[in-house]
């Protein structure tokens, strides 16, 4: 049944996590999966994470979801940047933004 069925090329981001074992460069930090991990292997909490998780701590006031149309003032900024400030795609109502989950959950959308 599968024999027909041509293997997909390989997939460039994780082939990353190839070349970053076969460099023998002593310094070398691995981002290739989008997490910083240390000499060990183990992923520290970086000083920075952990201030903004204090943060967060002090100063969020509800765990509730955003709402389907995200933060507005996001997208609009988004557009902005995408099509320049004052273009008529953005005036003329005819650009869209859509926020998605981190990653790749925006692939399921």
């Amino acid at each position: 049944m599968f024999e027909n069925i041509t293997a997909a090329p390989a997939d460039p981001i994780l082939g990353l996590a190839d070349l970053f074992r076969a460099d023998e460069r002593p310094g070398k930090i691995n981002l290739g999966i989008g997490v910083y991990k240390d000499e060990t292997g183990k992923t520290p909490v970086l000083t920075s994470v952990k201030k903004a998780e204090q943060y967060l701590l002090e100063n969020e006031t509800t765990k509730n979801y955003l709402g389907i149309d995200g933060i507005p003032e996001f997208g609009r900024c988004t557009q902005e940047l995408l099509f320049g400030k004052g273009s008529a795609l953005i005036n003329d109502k005819r650009a869209r933004t859509a926020q998605t989950p981190g990653g790749t959950g925006a692939l399921r959308v």
